[in-house]
């Protein structure tokens, strides 16, 4: 009994020592686990000002054109001789045949697929996302630019924070060249300048 009881009076203020130890350095302060830079149930999807939204670019156009005209007409005239006064008139006819053919057709065919990250810049008053972005890349001085403005439906942007250019209201998508290989492919001087007189 004197033994135990000789422990407590040790153990008491050893136990006062070290709760004062603790509350003086912080060690006891509790530190939560719970991250509140966002929440349990939302995504990264954009949806503000400023958010950055990727675009995949899956553009195929074909358009095609055909006329065809096919007409004929033809005129057959006969008058037969005068009689009395007139009997000097003989008799003759007249023949006209005129027909027009002509068929023509144009065809036209694009494809780009690219990806694009864009920037919100607008949020309209039903929630719609205005989005606007470029792309620019250089290899052996040759520039591909890619431009994109358009109106986005938050619900289509999936969970990725992508969404494809088809989904996109008025979009303006222009795609440019520049370099050795876009300057072959627009006519030389001369050429326009024939074009231009012809």
């Amino acid at each position: 009994m004197f033994k135990r009881e000789r422990f407590f009076k040790l153990l008491c203020p050893v136990i006062l020592i070290l709760t004062v130890v603790c509350i003086g350095t912080g060690v006891g302060e509790a530190t939560s686990l719970w991250n509140d830079s966002g929440s349990l149930f939302s995504d990264n999807k954009a949806n503000d000002v400023g958010d950055l939204l990727t675009i995949i670019i899956t553009e195929d156009s074909t358009a095609s054109q055909e006329a065809t005209t096919d007409s004929s007409q033809g005129t057959n005239v006969n008058v037969g001789a005068g009689n009395g006064i007139l009997d000097f008139i003989t008799a003759f006819g007249v023949n006209q045949d005129d027909s027009v053919n002509a068929a023509g057709s144009t065809s036209r065919s694009s494809s780009l697929s690219a990806s694009v990250t864009v920037q919100i810049t607008e949020v309209l008053d039903n929630g719609n996302l205005m989005v606007s972005g470029e792309r620019s890349i250089n290899v052996n001085d040759e520039t591909q630019t890619i431009k994109l403005t358009g109106v986005v439906r938050p619900q289509d942007i999936t969970p990725q924070n992508t969404i494809d250019s088809t989904y996109i209201a008025d979009v303006d998508i222009e795609y440019h060249g520049q370099g050795v290989v876009g300057d072959r492919q627009s006519p030389g001087i001369i050429t326009r300048i024939l074009n231009w007189f012809f």
